[in-house]
């Protein structure tokens, strides 16, 4: 009987050990992949082209900050939060030029940016580039035709590396009923990211970017990182085994 119960306590002293050493397995896993793939609390970011600092008096978009009008310039510090991001607005077409501003008539769109020039040689950017050592996650944005109308188009959105995330060659806006094309995504670019639309991007206006701020994703070399730490856990594992 003595024997019994020695190897019945000798059992679960073994059993409790092994609980331990899954416990601590499982708990280092866990945040080696905690520290690599959590994501802070997002807040949504709308650059909606209303209200006030929305338009300057310079073509580089760079003067001074003015009420906005028909063909007035987009600010190049509208939509900027210092530290955390910097929005930049170009008309690649026309060197050193801004976007531009208009009311109304891009379908149920009030207040759209875009280029000018004419509808077969136009091109709109927009570059969101983070501050803060986060990458930018782009989730919405609006286009509409003017006016009030359908219009193609071709969009592009990249990282600021030139990934290409996302394209479209299509149609924006509707006539009947009068509406604009809205894009949801959730495009990730750890340097930034980029949305470009051309031919055209002069009665093709855009509205209402939506953003946030995320953690980046990791490089490959991150990946490996990973994996060769539980492949080091899993030999560790078969050792003491």
């Amino acid at each position: 009987m003595a024997i019994f119960m020695a190897v019945a306590i000798l059992e679960r002293l073994y059993r409790g050990s092994l609980e331990r050493k899954m416990k601590t397995k499982s708990t280092i896993i866990a945040g080696l992949a905690s520290l690599i793939f959590a994501a802070p609390a997002a807040h949504a970011v709308v650059i909606d082209f209303n209200g006030p600092g929305v338009c300057n008096t310079d073509a580089d978009g760079n003067g001074a900050i003015a009420a906005c009008g028909n063909w007035a310039y987009i600010a190049q510090s509208y939509g900027d939060m210092p530290g955390v991001v910097d929005v930049a607005y170009s008309a690649p077409r026309i060197a050193g030029t801004s976007l531009n501003w208009w009311d109304a008539d891009y379908n149920t769109l009030r207040g759209v940016a875009f280029a000018n020039g004419s509808d077969g040689n136009s091109q709109g950017r927009i570059d969101l580039k983070p501050l803060n050592g986060m990458a930018v996650m782009l989730t919405h944005f609006d286009m509409g035709a003017y006016s009030n109308t359908s219009m193609g188009t071709h969009i592009t959105i990249s990282d600021l590396s030139g990934n290409v995330l996302f394209t479209y060659d299509a149609n924006v806006g509707s006539g009947s009923p009068n509406m604009p094309s809205g894009f949801n995504g959730s495009w990730i670019g750890n340097d930034g990211i980029r949305i470009e639309w051309r031919d055209s991007a002069y009665n093709v206006g855009i509205d209402n970017v939506t953003y946030e701020m995320t953690r980046a994703i990791p490089e490959p070399a991150t990946y490996a990182m990973l994996s060769a730490g539980l492949a080091l856990l899993g030999l560790m594992a078969r050792r003491r085994r």
